[in-house]
């Protein structure tokens, strides 16, 4: 016989497998690896403008889509394309060491958003990939899909 504290820990563990299953939208904010986004974009001020942030995150997601997804396939002249246009829109003036270190922050950067949309849809790739699908059907000229 289960003594009381597991007892109620497993009844709320049920509870909130119900109300995921209940929800699937609600499925993906708890997949959501929020620590983990807070982290990599900790330091990361002075490195990148907001278009420039935002650019790279749209070559993760759909990097991280291809990887996960059938049916999608990543466009390489678009993401070096887009790439190029982030590492080459800098400031001026940089030494040579001050622009190797950009270059690196930005790439690291990239990789690090990677990883993150690949655990994040990798947690619940139904939806994850249902979402990508919709955008790649929808604004397909705003992705780095082929």
């Amino acid at each position: 016989m289960m003594n009381r504290p597991i007892a109620s820990l497993a009844v709320i563990g049920l509870a909130a497998a119900a109300a995921l299953a209940a929800n699937p939208a609600r499925a993906d904010v708890n997949h959501r690896l929020d620590e983990a986004w807070k982290a990599a974009l900790n330091d990361q001020h002075g490195v990148l403008t907001e278009k420039q942030h935002a650019l790279i995150n749209a070559v993760a997601y759909g990097a991280a889509a291809a990887l996960l997804c059938d049916g999608i396939d990543i466009d390489p002249d678009k993401v070096a394309k887009a790439t190029t246009s982030v590492l080459a829109d800098g400031p001026k003036g940089l030494s040579e060491e001050e622009e190797f270190s950009r270059f690196t922050d930005i790439m690291l950067t990239l990789g690090t958003a990677k990883g993150i949309l690949l655990s994040e849809g990798a947690l619940n790739k139904a939806s994850f990939c249902a979402n990508a699908e919709a955008e790649k059907a929808t604004s397909p000229a705003d992705t780095f899909w082929k």
